[in-house]
């Protein structure tokens, strides 16, 4: 009854709802930011803040060396309850190399300003300084990262959603005024001070959990943290790897504007759907990781979570699809509306996570580092093969297209690595459901593709609503049933 109870839909839409109600206001912070951001400083601007945005993570992927992932795998593994040394031992182990990262990461933007301003600006000016005014967005960020590790290994996930919502609030209230007084020179002053909130508030949460202490000079903290570091070196990689491909994505699009269009496209993609993901890091891998050991609660639980999730995600994706329209003017300007091409044509992409999400984390359940390593490689290299071919021939649609074939192909690729090396199978129930629901979502991308507003609307409301209703009953079965 325990372990039913632990995999049945009840517990997953429980955590969904739990922190999916914070994603939601999460978003409803990101898209008042993103409001912001195309009133102000316009589909130039968000091209800037996107290239700005690449060059802190190409620092902190290169830099990290996997710590956060590592840190939340190590801490799941420890009994909070009955090894609390351990677990303060641990604790300072990932503040102090955390520490380190991040007095690290000031010496290689100090160093490398130059050679980044090359790399990532094609207008041959100067970006010396600018680059070098990151130094506190590249010091701060690895602080705030393992302190947030700290708050999910620990299990701590009511403290995990409010500080999720506290930083989305706080920095909204930091990026109006600096942006209102500033315009496109308040860009990296308000990247600044909304990762200094991100750090300050998750080391106020985490701190009164376990007080903060670090020693930077004890061979037995450098010596405990390898472990760590051997565990995390392929998520770095990954990490890098994912910067890199958003660079080349970037110099695949070329125009500042275009590339402003493509990532509030691609953010309000993840905004969106993020709302039924949330829970995946939070509550799904933790409980992945501590049934690795039982093949059939392993499947069972992955099942579950594919078919919950998927479930959720296909009226809503659609409903997004035809809303498209009415909710770019609001959330943005009519400047922005050439993306709602990328947000439709990329629906499937968007659907499809749902299933690669609970696939991508069984290799992270089992610490198998280098099999994410190489799944990884291979999104990153199909994202970028398929953007390049489908962007130069289709233009910003191409770009949406490009996200739906990797979405599927991903799908596919996960299933067969899964079901050979951790002895998963994906449902023939949850195979329907995905066939169906991706039918689905392709005659309503079609339907979004016409200029007809009566089939847009006529065709696409109801069959939405007969997606809604097939998933409201479906769950209220499985909850009703105790599935």
């Amino acid at each position: 009854m325990e372990e039913k109870h632990y995999t049945s839909t009840h517990h997953i839409l429980k955590y969904i709802g739990v922190f999916g109600s914070v994603e939601v206001l999460k978003t409803l912070a990101g898209l008042s930011r993103g409001k912001i951001t195309a009133f102000f400083l316009g589909p130039f601007g968000a091209g800037l803040i996107a290239i700005y945005q690449n060059i802190l993570d190409v620092i902190r992927s290169c830099t990290n060396l996997g710590l956060e992932t590592a840190s939340i795998q190590q801490l799941s593994e420890i009994d909070t309850k009955t090894q609390t040394a351990e677990v303060l031992a641990m604790v300072k182990v990932i503040r102090t190399w955390s520490m380190a990262v991040a007095l690290v990461n000031i010496l290689i933007c100090a160093i490398a300003a130059t050679l980044l301003g090359n790399i990532f600006f094609s207008d041959n000016s100067e970006h010396y300084s600018e680059i070098l005014s990151l130094i506190p967005a590249v010091f701060l960020a690895p602080i705030a990262a393992g302190e947030c590790a700290i708050l999910k290994g620990t299990h701590k996930l009511k403290r995990v959603a409010t500080v999720e919502l506290l930083c989305a609030i706080g920095t909204v209230a930091c990026t109006l005024p600096v942006y209102w007084m500033l315009g496109l020179s308040g860009i990296i002053p308000a990247l600044n001070m909304c990762i200094a909130i991100e750090a300050l508030v998750h080391l106020y949460f985490c701190t009164q959990v376990i007080p903060y202490s670090i020693n930077l000079f004890s061979k037995d903290i450098w010596k405990r943290g390898i472990p760590l570091l051997k565990f995390g070196i392929p998520y770095a990689v990954t990490a890098i790897m994912g910067a890199a491909t958003t660079t080349i994505l970037y110099k695949i699009i070329s125009s500042t504007d275009a590339v402003g269009l493509y990532k509030t496209g691609y953010a309000l993609i993840m905004y969106y759907i993020g709302i039924v993901f949330s829970s995946n890091a939070i509550d799904y891998f933790p409980r992945l990781t501590s049934v690795c050991h039982d093949n059939i609660l392993k499947n069972e639980t992955v099942n579950k979570q594919i078919h919950v999730s998927f479930t959720l995600t296909t009226p809503l994706v659609m409903a997004f699809m035809l809303a498209l329209p009415l909710i770019i003017p609001v959330l943005y300007t009519n400047q922005f509306m050439p993306m709602a091409s990328i947000c439709v044509m990329a629906g499937l992409f968007q659907l499809h996570r749902s299933v690669a999400l609970p696939l991508e984390y069984v290799s992270l359940a089992h610490g198998h580092s280098w099999m994410f390593l190489l799944l990884e490689s291979i999104y990153n290299i199909m994202v970028v093969v398929f953007v390049y071919f489908l962007y130069h021939k289709c233009g910003l649609p191409g770009i949406g297209g490009a996200l739906s074939l990797v979405g599927i192909t991903n799908t596919v690729i996960l299933s067969i690595v899964n079901h050979r090396f951790y002895q998963i199978t994906v449902a023939r129930s949850n195979w329907t459901i995905i066939i169906s629901g991706s039918v689905l979502v392709i005659a309503t991308m079609i339907i979004c593709n016409t200029d007809d507003i009566i089939l847009r609307f006529g065709a696409g409301i109801p069959l939405t609503l007969l997606a809604g209703a097939y998933s409201y009953r479906t769950l209220r079965k499985g909850i009703k049933n105790g599935l």
